[in-house]
Formats: C-alpha cells, sequence, structure tokens
C-alpha cells in the first residue's frame, strides 16, 4: 500500500512538475512569443509576433516560480522496481574496444530511461568518460556499483584503478568492483588480482570491495572469496544450453553452494539474463519469449531467496554481435534506442511466479541400496547432453571435511576424469553440496554417462585417461556412488 500511495503521489507532482516546467520552456522559446506578443501573418503562413515587456516578465516570474518551488520534472518511478541492472551506456555504432568515449549527457539520458525501474545499476569502467555514470546515477536517486576493467594491459589496469578509488573518495560510488571474470579470460593471476583488490580495500575502507566471475572460479580460488567483501558471480543458462524452464534451477543450487562456501559474506548474482534472439545453443533458444520468461522467473527467485542481483542487462549492446555472434548484440530489458521489450513490463508491474526452482527433475540414475543414515550420494542437478553447465550434488550422512567427489565421465567409449587429471577430487560444502566442472575437455558437452564416487579426503583416485572400463578400486574405497546415463 504505502508503495502505491508512493507511486501515485509522484505521478501527480511529476505532471504539475513537468506541465509549469513545460509552460516556462514554451513561453521562453517559440511558444513565448506567441503567448506575450500573438502570432503574424508571413506570406501563407503564420509565424510567433515579436515578444512585448509583458512576455517577458510573465516568463520570468513562471522561471522564479519554478525554482523556488523546489520542483524538478523526474521520471515516474514503476511500482515494482528490480534490484539492479548492468548499464552500458553504448548506443548503435558504438564499440568500446575502439577506444569510443562516452559523453556526459549520452549517460545521462540512458540513465534516465532506466531509472524508475531499478534501485542499482553495475558499470564496466571508469575511463573514455564512464567515470562519469556513478555521480549521475546518485543525482537519479540510484545506487551505483562502479567496476574497473581490468585486463593484461598493466598501464590501462593502472588508469581504471587509480580512477575507482578517485570516485571513491568522492563519494560517486557504493561498490567497488575490482574486475569481472579476469581469471576466467585468463587476463590476470589470481596473485595480480589479490594485489589489485588489496590496493582497493586499503585506498577506500569505508566501501565494500567486490569481484565478479562465474561460479567455477570461485569454487576454484577460496582466496578470492577471502579477500573481497562482497561476492559476484555470474551464471548463464544460455551459454551452457539449458532449456530456459532449467536455468534458475541451475542458479539456485550453484547460488546455494557459493553461499555456504562464501561462510557468511553476502553473494550476490552480479550477472544472470537471456538472449531475445540469435543462436540456438544446446537446449538453449533465444527469443523474446523465453527472454521474457527468464526475467520473470529470475527476479521471483532473486526476491523469494532475499538475493541481491544486478539483472543482465538493462540496453541491448550492437557491438558485442561482433564478438559473441548475433545473440551479444540481445540481451537487454530495453533495446538499443531505449524502448522497453513487449513483455518485460510485466515484472515492473508486479507479476511473479511461485518456486519451480528449488526442486529439479530427478535423472534417471542407478545406486547401490544404502539403509537410511549410511553415506549417501546424490545427483541434485544433471546436465542436459551438450550442455556446459556444472553437475550438481550433495553427500548425505557423513562429514563434509572428511570426504570428497572424484567423478568420472564416458565420453565415446572412454572415461575420463574431471575437472582435471591434476585436480580430481571435488570438495564438499559444509551443507554436503558440491559442484563439478564435467566438461573440461573438447568432446566432454557430448558425454553418455557420468559417475561419482564418494570418498575419504585422503583416498588419490585413478587418473582415468580414455580407459574402456574405470578401476575395480573405486568400488572398494567409496562409501557411495552414483551413475547416470544422458
Amino acid at each position: 500500500m504505502r508503495n502505491a500511495i508512493l507511486y501515485h503521489s509522484m505521478r501527480i507532482r511529476n505532471m504539475f512538475a513537468k506541465t509549469l516546467h513545460d509552460w516556462a520552456w514554451a513561453m521562453t522559446h517559440s511558444g513565448f512569443y506567441a503567448f506575450a506578443g500573438g502570432w503574424e501573418r508571413q506570406g501563407p503562413k503564420f509565424r510567433p509576433a515579436g515578444a512585448g515587456p509583458r512576455g517577458v516578465w510573465l516568463a520570468m516570474m513562471v522561471w522564479l516560480l519554478l525554482f523556488a518551488s523546489g520542483l524538478r520534472c523526474v521520471d515516474a518511478a514503476v511500482e515494482y522496481p528490480v534490484f539492479g541492472l548492468n548499464f552500458s551506456p553504448y548506443v548503435r555504432g558504438q564499440d568500446p574496444n575502439r577506444g569510443v568515449i562516452v559523453s556526459r549527457e549520452q549517460i545521462r539520458q540512458r540513465l534516465r530511461i532506466i531509472a524508475p525501474h531499478t534501485r542499482w545499476i553495475r558499470t564496466y569502467g571508469t575511463t573514455h568518460g564512464l567515470a562519469k555514470a556513478g555521480h549521475l546515477a546518485h543525482r537519479k536517486g540510484l545506487k551505483a556499483a562502479v567496476g574497473a576493467w581490468l585486463g593484461p594491459v598493466v598501464a590501462a589496469n593502472e588508469a581504471e584503478i587509480r580512477k575507482l578509488i578517485a570516485m571513491g573518495r568522492k563519494g560517486q560510488l557504493d561498490i567497488a568492483i575490482v574486475g569481472s571474470e579476469v581469471l576466467q579470460r585468463g587476463d590476470l593471476t589470481p596473485r595480480q588480482l589479490l594485489s589489485y583488490i588489496h590496493r582497493v580495500k586499503t585506498a577506500l575502507p569505508n566501501l565494500p570491495v567486490a569481484y565478479a566471475d562465474i561460479h567455477q572460479q570461485w569454487l576454484d580460488h577460496p582466496e578470492i572469496i577471502a579477500a573481497v567483501d562482497i561476492v559476484l558471480f555470474h551464471h548463464y543458462g544460455y551459454w551452457e544450453g539449458l532449456e530456459v524452464g532449467q536455468a534458475v534451477t541451475a542458479l539456485h543450487q550453484r547460488y546455494l553452494a557459493l553461499r555456504d562456501m562464501a561462510a557468511g559474506k553476502p553473494v550476490w548474482v552480479g550477472e544472470s539474463g537471456w538472449p531475445s534472439c540469435g543462436e540456438t545453443r544446446g537446449d538453449a533458444v533465444p527469443s523474446l519469449a523465453n527472454a521474457n520468461a527468464y526475467f520473470l522467473n529470475f527476479v521471483s527467485w532473486a526476491e523469494a531467496n532475499a538475493v541481491n542481483y544486478l539483472y543482465f542487462e538493462a540496453f541491448d549492446e550492437r557491438w558485442k554481435a561482433d564478438y559473441e555472434g548475433p545473440q551479444g548484440a540481445c540481451w537487454g530489458v530495453w533495446d538499443n534506442r531505449g524502448r522497453l521489450k513487449p513483455g518485460m513490463q510485466a515484472v515492473f508491474e508486479g507479476q511473479r511466479v511461485s518456486d519451480h526452482w528449488s526442486q529439479p527433475a530427478k535423472p534417471r540414475v542407478t545406486s547401490p541400496v544404502i539403509p537410511p543414515g549410511n553415506p549417501t550420494l546424490e545427483f541434485t542437478w544433471v546436465p542436459p547432453i551438450g550442455s556446459e553447465a556444472d553437475l550438481l550434488g550433495r553427500a548425505l550422512n557423513v562429514k563434509p571435511a572428511d570426504y570428497r567427489v572424484a567423478v568420472y565421465i564416458r565420453v565415446g567409449e572412454g572415461w575420463w576424469t574431471k575437472p582435471y587429471d591434476f585436480s580430481p577430487l571435488t570438495p564438499l560444502g559444509s551443507d554436503g553440496s558440491w559442484s563439478c566442472d564435467i566438461t573440461t575437455g573438447g568432446d566432454d558437452p557430448r558425454a553418455t554417462a557420468i559417475k561419482a564416487y564418494l570418498v575419504p579426503a585422503g583416498y588419490s583416485p585413478p587418473i582415468i585417461l580414455g580407459d574402456a572400463k574405470l578401476p575395480a578400486t573405486l568400488d572398494q574405497n567409496a562409501v557411495a556412488w552414483m551413475e547416470v546415463s544422458r
């Protein structure tokens, strides 16, 4: 009720302010002359006649009234704004990889479109004009998670970090994000990334510092979790080839595992979305209908689970098609011209869906019969064939610190250790949950069988690289196992 009252009161206030603003504007432009001095004929047409003194005085009085009243024309807030949006202000023909500098006015215009619909924005750089975004977002009443874009070029990184710190010291940001997916791309080593994180934390002791990357990178680098104040993890069911109805289910399982690993540290979804056009990838079909469905499903999940998020993304970015294929240009809630895509308004109107993400469909599995109370291993998410999503599972009736999971997949006629031959064991979270990347090789997404063994932490499982059978020593040392065919 309070939100509805606020919403309608703001609309009335905005209508009055805008009417007064437009009236003053009209009188000091072409409309002013018509109001003050009437119209005069010029050939077959009319044009405004010259303004007299009364028109000048009247215009001045209106402008004084406008400023004295403290009214300003603001965009009407929607009743159900989302928590946050990823914000890139580029318009058609602009590619940040070609050194384009974004103007203050362009950022302001793009922010004006989305400001009523969100509470936070996230940006991806502090140079080439993007440093203005945090300050302009604050002027719109938004919170700003400002990112320093880091890559392999030290000089460019230095400029980004210096500007990020300067913005933080001026109060122009609310979260400082030190890099995005630099570990996934291999642009920086964990040690280099930690150095940047510590530098920003030292310079901005009163601001939360974050890093953003995909789920697996966080699991592989607990030292980064320990270093940051907020964990931002990225999840894209589309890129993993998941059917749109299963994408949030996989997200839910990964979020739970990462939240547990973070041990009380805030975990936000830094990026997640679905393209409205592009190429089919596995079971993932890009379409406007699926983009609408995912947006609604995702926001419903986040609100039901009290998860902070930055949805990807506000606007379509056409330049990305040159790097990611046609789907790269189609991730926006708004199109590149700033028009809300049909169907997206349902989220802002308050529509939500009920929980169907916490109970994934049971895969067809075989496992030994284990009496209640004995160690048990189960799969909570098995990605479909062709997908690059992680395998998710849970161990029951064991002390998680004392056990690990050894995972193998069958591709063609051979079995392979996963995730890597140099890292054959997957740790358990404190609730027994686990996640394993089973697509670290070329044909891995086409694996037709997956088998996992729950083994003591001190056990060294055999490294299997294409063998026709799994050795009996695995069965002899495992306390539980599970197999699935795809």
